[in-house]
């Protein structure tokens, strides 16, 4: 996700990929399918320039009347619900919280309405593949709507380059499109079952028409999971316009039923309602703060969230490409981007170098302005709307509405707020040189511990390998001192795979399963059937496993359940297949040069540890969780606690080789306390279902991609993908 400003081009080594079809297993993050699936050919090279044109023309003729004539209301087959004098008129507000048009939040009798189509709906036949139906929409939608897309959002969230987004949308979509084909074939096959309870979008701002729109709602309408969109309490006008268009004009021309798609304009009650009244297998999916995701995980249970963290750069010193690295970072759509930098790590600055790096910081009339002038990094003349100033913050003496904070020592764990659409860095200027061991130390604890979703390092590719070793970010980019790394970088239509990841250990506090982008997102609510499971778990299947995991089969053995088994065999042959090239090559076309794969968790000296507790932990519990480990190369980083009434199971896991403690509650409490692990696992599958492997290896392992800011970097594709922080089939 970057401006077009921001890209470099040149050329690039064709693809390594595998063609489609080839692997087993398919779908999930990794395997070589998963790879294939990012095969260059069919993947358009969409025209920018046309893209803003049309975004600017449609601005132009726009009626700033209509948002108000037209006001946002709840959407139900195709249709707003017939008025019974109990609905809502409210102002809507921008990002800026100017007002920008109404709303008619729906009456208790209209909600009620919502909750009875949520519990009724039956597809037509039973049919659940609308993809040709949907997808012929999406050429509609993202071709002869763009300027629209575009517009809208400039218009209600300040979206200055809206163009990139529309970019990355028509070619994530095709990667996207593909993983949702093949996990499509899975279930027909019956090996998988997708829920097709509805799902819950709470819609996010600033990536509205890739996330929302297109992951979140057509990848989830085209396999026969119906939508519902919720409202918002700002910003809601630009996803209203993008359903309705769907709801009202584009599904009935397209042929797509009218129930796949409901609009829930209601307030926080009535939407709480609707949680609750609803099927509690309604996957909900959001893009939010940790404590909105929490908030929400509290309410109920299948909740994908994925969250913010304060995105880092580090720098070995300050040159004129890092400062303008720095600026550009925070600024960029006037701090208003998931991956904007919020914390930087550089010796030898002080108030003066922020307040030079800011002087003559360009500004902008607003989102109109800027998507002409094709800059992303504006700040907003009316931006101080919404700035409020943070005591111990020094405010830019040229721009009052940036502002800043310097300090020898790291921030303090949680001390760094997000500060939404306010320019706030926090910079960290150590005495000693960033590489010093010690302090690289001090430093990657901090990221463990803080979460940032993107690490930005310049200057120095051993500090960024042992970085890279030492924490659990999902998104790094290496770079020069003059060719620097930004934190607002990804492409994962060029398998530079991102996602933003709560602080593991409080992971399942904010979400059900991490977020990976891209995957298929009817997968989140997906499970293998018992059926396909207990056939693969057959005593036979044990001596199929993959020879490098054969070492494996007395695990399997210790399973006596055939569907707990059957599983076990599905996690083997995932491994073998997702490590037998791992890290893999991204598909940067030129631009950069990209490794992801499946990585070990932080090789820190913080372990992961499993808890059996309370005496009725079987082995087929544990076994799911401890294999991922007992398979690859993270066998070291875990650690088995059990319970004393749990003493069979530990002598059972202590002859397989790990490495266990019986203990009771407090004796690990205490432990816990003292050794502060990466990780505490509690084996237990969510719902007792069996979640496919690209989501629940997400729970126990690290993943992502690093990459370099130079093209065609051999260098750094034989030296970072050495690193041991790649998982890779232990050796027995």
């Amino acid at each position: 996700m970057l401006c077009s400003t921001l890209r470099r081009l040149g050329p690039r080594a064709a693809s390594l990929a595998p063609p489609l079809g080839s692997g087993a297993r398919s779908y999930n993050f990794g395997t070589a399918q998963y790879d294939g699936a990012f095969a260059r050919e069919g993947i358009p090279d969409p025209d920018t320039s046309q893209l803003r044109s049309g975004a600017l023309a449609y601005l132009a003729a726009h009626d700033d009347s209509a948002w108000h004539t037209d006001p946002v209301a709840t959407l139900l087959r195709g249709a707003r619900p017939a008025a019974d004098g109990g609905e809502t008129a409210l102002p809507t507000a921008d990002a800026f919280e100017r007002e920008n048009g109404a709303a008619l939040n729906a009456s208790a009798a209209q909600v009620d309405a919502i909750i009875a189509h949520m519990n009724g709906y039956a597809p037509p036949a039973g049919r659940v593949d609308w993809r040709a139906e949907v997808r012929s929409m999406e050429a509609e939608v993202f071709g002869e709507h763009a300027g629209l897309l575009i517009g809208n959002q400039a218009m209600d969230f300040g979206k200055q380059d809206g163009v990139t987004e529309i970019e990355e949308s028509l070619q994530a979509n095709v990667v996207e499109q593909r993983l949702n084909d093949q996990l499509l074939a899975a279930e027909l096959r019956g090996e998988i079952t997708i829920n097709r309870a509805p799902a819950y979008v709470g819609c996010v701002s600033n990536f509205s028409n890739f996330l929302d729109l297109s992951r979140k709602v057509l990848r989830n309408i085209e396999l026969g999971v119906p939508v519902v969109v919720l409202s918002r309490s700002n910003t809601t006008q630009h996803m209203y316009r993008w359903a309705a268009l769907l709801a009202r004009e584009l599904m009935p021309k397209h042929g797509v039923d009218a129930g796949l798609l409901t609009y829930a304009a209601a307030n926080r009650a009535e939407k709480q309602r609707i949680f609750d009244e609803a099927s509690p297998d309604c996957p909900m999916y959001f893009t939010c703060s940790r404590e909105v995701a929490q908030d929400l995980r509290k309410l109920h249970g299948p909740v994908m969230s994925s969250t913010g963290g304060p995105n880092t750069l580090v720098a070995t010193e300050l040159t004129p490409a890092v400062a303008e690295a720095i600026r550009l970072s925070a600024m960029i759509e006037n701090s208003g981007q998931c991956t904007a930098l919020r914390h930087a790590v550089v010796p030898g600055v002080g108030s003066a170098e922020l307040e030079a790096m800011f002087d003559g910081a360009p500004t902008s009339a607003g989102p109109v302005a800027s998507l002409a002038a094709g800059r992303c990094d504006g700040l907003f003349d009316f931006s101080g709307n919404i700035f409020e100033h943070v005591p111990g913050y020094t405010r830019h003496g040229e721009h009052a509405d940036i502002a800043y904070r310097v300090s020898a020592s790291l921030p303090a764990q949680g001390d760094i707020e997000e500060q939404w659409r306010n320019v706030y860095v926090d910079v960290t200027s150590p005495d000693v040189p960033v590489s010093d061991g010690a302090f690289a130390a001090q430093l990657a604890r901090w990221l463990v511990d803080n979460q940032p979703i993107t690490l930005a390092i310049n200057g120095d590719r051993a500090l960024a390998k042992t970085l890279f070793e030492t924490t659990g970010q999902v998104v790094y980019t290496v770079g020069t001192l003059e060719n620097p790394a930004l934190t607002c970088q990804a492409r994962p239509q060029d398998g530079e795979v991102f996602g933003e990841f709560p602080v593991r250990r409080e992971l399942a506090a904010h979400t059900k399963y991490p977020v990976v982008v891209p995957t298929p997102t009817p997968a989140y609510n997906a499970t293998y059937t018992r059926a396909h499971l207990a056939s693969r778990g057959a005593n036979s299947s044990v001596s199929c496993l993959p020879p490098a995991l054969s070492f494996c089969a007395p695990l399997l053995r210790a399973v006596g359940d055939d569907v707990a088994r059957g599983y076990l065999v599905e996690l083997c042959e995932y491994f073998a297949d997702a490590c037998a090239t791992n890290p893999k090559v991204g598909h940067n076309q030129g631009a950069r040069t990209a490794l992801y794969g499946l990585q070990t968790t932080p090789r820190n000296g913080q372990l992961n540890f499993v808890r059996c507790a309370g005496g009725a932990t079987t082995m087929a519990d544990v076994a799911p969780f401890v294999l991922p480990f007992f398979a690859t190369s993270a066998f070291e980083l875990l650690r088995v606690s059990c319970d004393p009434a749990d003493a069979a199971l530990a002598e059972t896991l202590a002859a397989l080789g790990f490495v266990v403690a019986v203990e009771d509650d407090a004796a690990f409490d205490a432990r816990v306390a003292a050794e502060q692990p990466y990780n505490v696992i509690e084996p237990a599958l969510p719902g007792g279902e069996y979640p496919l492997m690209g989501q629940f290896v997400s729970l126990l392992l690290c993943l992502g991609h690093i990459k370099s800011t130079t093209p065609n970097d051999d260098a750094f594709v034989a030296d970072f993908s050495t690193s041991p922080k790649w998982l890779q089939l232990r050796k027995a």
